[in-house]
């Protein structure tokens, strides 16, 4: 009989990230976690060679795949389908805290998680889901530090001169 072993739990920007299926489990095929977004939370737009599939759960999120000035909604019932290196980002636009089952493949992305997140233990740093995050408490420079060896690439809009 397999021992229990403690879900590990990461706070990922705005994100708890509670990881159901670790990578070290299968030999990095991919990786199952638990994401609970708070109002206003999510990652600015990005692109990884990890494929990933969201399963709305609860709340309601805006997701962008490749054109970020065409954001679609995304429910209870939703599944989402983002491909290997597809521009996206989502976003918490209701205000109760969204929940989604996340599955990653291969699993890579889930240790990046780990490099730029904080480790919850017994609710010690876990944050209010309820309420808005505060965004200048937030550590972007770990998250920017950690990307390029996990092969993330953040996409920064161009602002467009007069």
């Amino acid at each position: 009989m397999k021992s229990q072993i403690k879900s590990e739990e990461l706070l990922v920007l705005t994100d708890v990230i509670k990881i159901l299926v670790s990578n070290t489990e299968t030999d990095n095929k991919y990786a199952i976690f638990e994401e609970n977004v708070p109002p206003l939370g999510g990652p600015p737009p990005h692109r990884h060679p990890e494929e990933e599939v969201f399963c709305i759960l609860e709340g309601a999120f805006e997701f962008v795949k490749n054109d970020l000035n065409a954001p679609f909604k995304a429910l209870p019932g939703s599944v989402v389908h983002i491909s290997s290196n597809e521009v996206h980002t989502f976003k918490n636009v209701g205000k109760i805290p969204g929940k989604m089952i996340v599955l990653l493949t291969p699993g890579n992305l889930l240790d990046y998680f780990r490099a730029i997140g904080d480790i919850l233990h017994d609710g010690v740093g876990y944050p209010d889901l309820k309420k808005l995050p505060d965004f200048s408490k937030l550590n972007v420079e770990k998250a920017f530090k950690h990307a390029h060896k996990h092969k993330v690439q953040f996409i920064v809009p161009k602002i467009a001169e007069n």
